[in-house]
């Protein structure tokens, strides 16, 4: 019998949320001393108190706590800092495109995508995901179109998500469990298209919700020359968990593909990521023991169990300034059953060199490397070098994140922008060409700090040796030099002339030259009487010598061009 299209959706999801449940346990015990108050409810049946306050009631030392936050702030100041620009557009076509007008189009699409993300909650939202990234080492960051700020984020937590994974190991399918009210639902897809029991529900009460399960997939059977919902690359199918529901309450689909999903680190084979939190998972659970019996030791010292004679049974009073009353000839001899000398100092010692070493798991000694006055001694240079030396651990999850969230995250919303007409009209010089996305932010520059550095050495050698041999200059292209620095350091493109304008500016400056010697030669011929018309005889043959040389440069593109069919 031929499955409907719900009853693939159902079994979809159901094999989705079977390859996650290995994760349930571990997520659960990450979050319980890590992050309480994130994770869904349904990880462990131990943790259903998560989304509580009580859910901290076994926290004894909040150090992981702190270190997690330190980090996902680390990572969102290093990685899309909202104070700085942190990604540059480029064409893969040319290089020329790089500069020059076109550049300045790639600069304004930059700027409307950064005034995008800022309008939008894009950067409260991406601090959950490091955060999330940071506990469970994999989270997921859903994108959708906005009407009136562009774009809306939404960080889902670990165990609201199920991930699918399609050929070249990237996250592909994605469902989630959601809760709409009726009311919502009713009103966007018709009540006739709500279950026999939502409807219920409705006439009943339309503020109720229901628990609906979406489920986003690459769509495999399209018309791609079609470019209606059903017809997108990406399926996006709505239906009711109730068992009542006999059709999709929706189904739509996206251009891109609308959730961001980031991992740490992977391993072979697995779908879901590791995390530092999971790394430093044994020295939390000892810094929480080691702190409990610091604690109780503390209070056995404070308020050691007492030793009291039977007369006092009931009557007697440990409150200060409280009157205990006696009879004559009764012993008095209250004193502690047992008394402890615990090395207290001992045991801090050993408990600070755990919250240490968390610290350090969490990456907080990278980010914190300037706090403590630990640097103060060091010159300028020695405190970039080793900033540079420790941020270049974060290379490969720099990497990873780049490719798995902010690419696809700069794809979707120039798409997002493009399709709502926000974006200038595109030169039809790009039209048809990919567009290249740079990463410029702190981290991703610190990766790169090498090749800078490669060039400045290169070029202050030059320089030296030019004292010996002035030829040696010629050697190298030092105007290739200071664009390869420019894309480098990632500057606006209106601080460094293209090729085209640098040779206009010379062409110029040529021109002004030769003619001031002309008119300086002709002066003592001529009286000045003429020297308006010289002017105009001089700009003419200017303008000849022009046209003459762009022809040849016409020319020459052709026959280039020839050649290279």
């Amino acid at each position: 019998m031929k499955q409907t299209t719900l009853e693939k959706a159902k079994a979809r999801v159901n094999l989705l949320e079977q390859h996650r449940q290995p994760m349930n346990e571990v997520w659960g015990e990450l979050a319980k001393y890590l992050a309480p108050g994130r994770g869904a409810k349904n990880l462990t049946s131990q943790y259903d108190t998560l989304k509580s306050n009580s859910s901290s009631k076994n926290i004894f030392d909040a150090t992981a706590i702190r270190a997690v936050r330190i980090l996902a702030s680390g990572m969102q100041s290093g990685l899309s800092s909202p104070a700085r620009p942190w990604f540059r557009l480029r064409s893969f076509a040319n290089e020329t495109h790089n500069s020059g007008p076109i550049r300045r189009w790639l600069d304004e699409v930059e700027n409307r995508i950064y005034a995008s993300l800022a309008r939008s909650n894009f950067y409260s939202a991406i601090h959950s995901l490091y955060t999330e990234l940071a506990v469970f080492g994999s989270a997921n960051l859903y994108m959708e179109a906005c009407p009136e700020y562009n774009f809306r984020f939404e960080c889902l937590s670990a165990g609201e998500y199920s991930w699918g994974i399609g050929e070249n190991g990237r996250i592909t399918s994605v469902a989630r469990h959601i809760k709409v009210p009726l009311s919502v639902l009713a009103s966007r897809f018709g009540v006739s298209r709500l279950s026999s029991n939502a409807q219920k529900l409705l006439s009943k009460d339309a503020s109720q919700s229901i628990e609906l399960v979406h489920l986003v997939e690459p769509r495999h059977q399209r018309k791609p020359n079609f470019i209606d919902h059903a017809n997108l690359p990406y399926a996006s199918i709505l239906f009711e968990v109730d068992n009542s529901a006999t059709e999709l309450l929706h189904e739509g689909g996206f251009s891109e593909f609308p959730h961001l999903c980031a991992r740490w680190e992977v391993i072979s084979g697995e779908i879901y990521g590791r995390s530092p939190g999971l790394d430093t998972l044994p020295d939390i659970r000892m810094l929480q023991e080691m702190n409990k019996s610091q604690l109780l030791a503390v209070h056995k010292m404070v308020n050691p169990p007492m030793r009291v004679p039977l007369g006092f049974k009931q009557r007697l009073s440990l409150i200060p300034g409280a009157v205990n009353f006696v009879t004559p000839g009764q012993s008095d001899a209250i004193a502690p059953l047992y008394q402890i000398h615990p090395n207290l100092n001992a045991l801090s010692s050993k408990i600070e060199d755990v919250r240490q070493s968390i610290k350090e798991g969490l990456f907080n000694d990278l980010f914190l490397m300037f706090a403590g006055g630990k640097l103060n001694n060091l010159t300028a240079t020695e405190v970039l070098e080793r900033s540079n030396e420790k941020l270049l651990l974060l290379g490969p999850v720099v990497e990873r994140h780049q490719s798995e969230i902010l690419s696809p995250l700069i794809t979707r919303a120039f798409g997002i922008l493009q399709r709502s007409g926000a974006l200038p009209e595109m030169p039809k010089e790009l039209i048809d060409v990919p567009l290249k996305i740079e990463f410029v932010s702190s981290l991703a520059q610190a990766q790169k700090i090498g090749t800078a550095n490669s060039i400045r050495r290169l070029t202050a050698d030059v320089a030296s040796l030019a004292g010996l041999s002035p030829t040696v200059l010629e050697k190298l292209n030092f105007e290739q030099a200071i664009d390869e620095l420019a894309n480098l350091a990632g500057v606006p493109a209106s601080m460094v002339n293209s090729n085209d304008e640098l040779k206009n500016i010379r062409q110029k400056q040529q021109e002004q030259s030769t003619k001031a010697i002309f008119e300086k030669e002709l002066s003592g011929l001529f009286n000045k009487k003429l020297t308006p018309f010289l002017d105009k005889v001089l700009d003419n043959m200017f303008k000849e010598m022009n046209n003459s040389t762009n022809s040849e440069s016409q020319n020459k593109d052709k026959d280039k061009t020839r050649e290279v069919k």
